[in-house]
């Protein structure tokens, strides 16, 4: 009877251990778990990861359309101009606009082709709208980069000199094809898209701000 009772006191002690250690185990995994949750918020890692999840949603966005204007100085002039710009897909339509809302210019775009048309009835082509705008204005904005640019994204067809990622894995700065573009405010939407852009290069200062972003837009 004493052998028996032994016998079980040995095996429950031998269970309680086991179950302790397992305890133990559950507790050391908790521990790191909530460690892991309790990274810094403007940690590298928890940026990067969130600037994955952004640029997956970003570009998806293949249709879409926005309003704002554009202000600023190139070879010592300076230049103003409402704009509305729809991306269909690998082809865009951009409308400016004058001080008074006056249509100015509509700017036309395929892969290899661009046209622009005045408020005169005059009519221009050319193979990129840099040519184009520099000939006709006497300044010009880098549209094929603007329109990865303009969504707070890379142009994936040039190669970028750096990128700085605010605390919330979103773009504050972009070198990029010799130009350097700074976002200081983005709007509170989902997906979250930039409000106030700042691009520059040696010859060019320009702001430009979003006034409102229509996704899935069709063109006018």
């Amino acid at each position: 009877m004493k052998s028996f009772l032994l016998r079980r006191c040995l095996h429950f002690r031998e269970l309680s251990n086991v179950v302790g250690f397992f305890a133990l185990t559950l507790v050391l995994t908790a521990c790191v778990t909530v460690e892991k949750h309790q990274l810094p918020p403007g940690s590298e890692i928890t940026k990067q990861a969130a600037w994955e999840v952004h640029q997956a949603n970003i570009k998806s966005l293949n249709v879409w359309k926005l309003k704002g204007r554009v202000a600023g100085k190139s070879n010592n002039q300076g230049f103003r101009a409402g704009v509305q710009w729809n991306q269909l897909q690998t082809n865009y339509v951009i409308d400016l606009h004058g001080p008074l809302g006056r249509k100015v210019a509509v700017i036309s775009g395929a892969p290899g082709n661009v046209q622009l048309k005045t408020s005169k009835g005059e009519s221009f082509e050319a193979d990129n709208a840099e040519n184009l705008m520099q000939n006709l204005f006497g300044y010009s904005l880098p549209v094929n980069g603007l329109r990865y640019w303009l969504l707070g994204l890379p142009d994936p067809n040039q190669p970028q000199n750096s990128l700085l990622l605010d605390e919330h894995g979103k773009l504050m700065q972009l070198d990029q094809a010799g130009w350097l573009i700074n976002y200081s405010r983005y709007h509170e939407s989902n997906p979250v898209l930039p409000a106030l852009i700042k691009i520059s290069n040696p010859t060019l200062d320009a702001t430009i701000k979003i006034d409102r972003w229509t996704l899935g837009a069709k063109e006018n």
